[in-house]
């Protein structure tokens, strides 16, 4: 593990597996997680493209936000200090978000520019923005937005806290989890580990980055995402509906989208020879077409 440095000072913590030769890839985990959700992926893809991954300001082994706070400007600018750390001079990489890692990579790119990303990949991310689950923000007034946006600070710092203290009840955490992010049937040991690493995270970075996803409808910035972009998508989950997939697809000038059926929403822990699959599939694809570009 080694440190990346952001605009305000917060340190990010960086993983690395793979040879400096091959491709760049970089992953941007979810909402409450930390690199180790990516699960065996980094490994096995590292057998052909140089893997990098770090865990989101205030989550895991990076630290608390210095001065930036927790809001999407913030998660955006912090890939940006990731990308000016692991890509050559004049190289891109393949930028693959999980979850809110996707609304991260599309404000990145609709501030930062897409110079140092070749392509794209959503894994169980539609980038879209909600006000509670299953309840879009882009149907509400912007006064209403603002109103629930601060009711929901509230109460998931009020969650966070107090699922920290309730981690020795693990069933009624593991109920809630598997509602909100698995499809039925999907295995117990996924579960937990979610739960691990959602309730490890520290209550305000937990929070506040809650509320920058819900607070905004990410895929007014999908237009910005010019490069080739594939949609890995769980036709059961519950947290991304279908349609939402479908919209991000249609905003995006280069679109793919690719559907595992019956999955759900942590696609990396449930579905890796799949992720891993796609992955490969589509740097492949990018690697080819700046090779012909040249």
């Amino acid at each position: 593990m080694t440190d990346v440095t952001s605009f305000d000072g917060t340190r990010l913590a960086l993983y690395s597996w793979g040879s400096d030769d091959d491709p760049v890839v970089v992953l941007v985990h979810g909402l409450g997680m930390s690199a180790d959700s990516w699960g065996e992926v980094p490994e096995r893809l590292a057998a052909e493209h140089r893997l990098v991954a770090y865990d989101l300001r205030g989550h895991a082994q990076s630290g608390d936000a210095r001065s930036g706070g927790y809001g999407l400007p913030a998660h955006a600018a912090d890939l940006a200090a990731v990308l000016d750390a692991v890509v050559p001079e004049g190289g891109s990489a393949v930028v693959v978000g999980h979850s809110l890692g996707g609304a991260v990579l599309l404000r990145h790119v609709e501030e930062h520019g897409a110079d140092r990303i070749a392509g794209a990949v959503f894994v169980g991310s539609g980038g879209a923005a909600v006000t509670a689950p299953g309840f879009p923000a882009r149907h509400l007034p912007r006064w209403a937005r603002a109103r629930l946006a601060s009711m929901w600070f509230a109460l998931l710092r009020v969650g966070a806290r107090w699922g920290r203290r309730l981690r020795p009840v693990r069933a009624i955490s593991d109920r809630g989890i598997r509602h909100f992010a698995f499809a039925p049937g999907e295995p117990q040991e996924a579960v937990a580990r979610m739960r691990d690493d959602f309730l490890s995270t520290r209550p305000l970075a937990l929070a506040g980055s809650a509320l920058a996803a819900l607070a905004q409808d990410g895929i007014q910035w999908a237009p910005a995402l010019t490069v080739p972009t594939l949609i890995v998508h769980g036709s059961r989950d519950p947290e991304v509906p279908n349609e939402e997939a479908d919209r991000l697809l249609g905003a995006l000038p280069d679109g793919e989208l690719f559907t595992i059926l019956d999955a759900g929403h942590m696609l990396p822990l449930t579905d890796p020879d799949e992720v891993v699959e796609q992955v490969t599939r589509w740097v492949r694809r990018v690697t080819a077409e700046e090779g012909a570009a040249a």
